[in-house]
């Protein structure tokens, strides 16, 4: 049974026992963090002054431009700073590594070329499939359209709700699939990208409600993260993302120890 309040309370320990090396791990995510927030947030301010009240119009200038490709390359310099520093949390948290040039660690996600461009593509494969499981929300829209009487917007609303929920909970059964691709990848038994996103939704059966609750348990900090632009992220972005790590360790071991009680049967 997983003990949320347990693991979280020993990342706690583990992060006070190595405050520098968690903070200096994660500082680069934490930095094109809190430029990307700089950017993304000039970028709608500049929008929103510019709208035409008579046209409801907005007029895109070269630096608008230049901010919009800023901020696309500061989310793909954060995603990568990310990767690395989850990558090297299970390491440590494996004692395959040690607690020295947390920097350098950092980095390390884009030194294994093929363990790069295969996470990419599990990840943008598992944003392919969570678009497909979006086109259900088609015949809300039709009831909408046949229906333009308060059935069809109950029916409509019923259906968008219905659908909500639906890829939320596809959401959660993909989530573990980029740690089962990176684990397979460095164990010498690779698998493709589409293979670690089903593995992954066996992983979490009857651990979506868990996984839930365990998101839900951070909304204090992730709001507190957000009115302060980043900053308190010094803090809630190594706690908040070696829970992840450790929560997936968890539904790993737990499906190998099913995975061996079938073989015996």
């Amino acid at each position: 049974m997983y003990n949320r309040a347990e693991q979280k309370r020993e990342v706690k320990d583990l992060i006070r026992g190595h405050q520098r090396f968690f903070f200096i791990l994660f500082l680069p995510f934490l930095l094109t963090y809190i430029a990307y927030n700089i950017l993304a947030n000039q970028v709608s301010f500049n929008s929103a002054i510019k709208v035409d009240a008579t046209n409801v119009t907005t007029n895109v200038t070269s630096n608008d431009a230049v901010n919009y490709v800023a901020t696309f390359i500061f989310i793909i310099l954060s995603s990568i700073f990310l990767l690395g520093a989850i990558y090297t949390a299970f390491n440590v948290l494996r004692g395959q590594d040690d607690f020295q040039k947390p920097l350098r660690k950092s980095l390390t996600f884009i030194d294994d070329q093929r363990l790069f461009w295969g996470t990419t593509w599990t990840w943008i494969l598992r944003s392919i499939l969570l678009s497909l499981w979006s086109l259900l929300f088609i015949p809300g829209f039709l009831f909408m359209i046949l229906l333009p009487n308060a059935l069809g917007l109950s029916l409509s609303i019923a259906e968008f709700i219905a659908v909500l929920v639906w890829l939320v909970v596809k959401s959660f059964a993909y989530n573990q699939a980029l740690w089962i691709y990176r684990d397979a990848r460095l164990e010498n038994k690779p698998v493709s990208a589409y293979t670690a996103i089903m593995t992954s939704q066996d992983i979490m059966k009857g651990y979506k409600v868990d996984f839930l609750v365990l998101q839900l348990s951070f909304t204090g900090w992730i709001i507190l993260v957000a009115i302060t632009s980043g900053i308190v992220g010094i803090y809630v972005f190594p706690y908040f993302y070696v829970t992840q790590v450790k929560f997936y360790e968890f539904v790993k071991e737990q499906f190998k120890q099913k995975q061996n009680v079938l073989d015996v049967e």
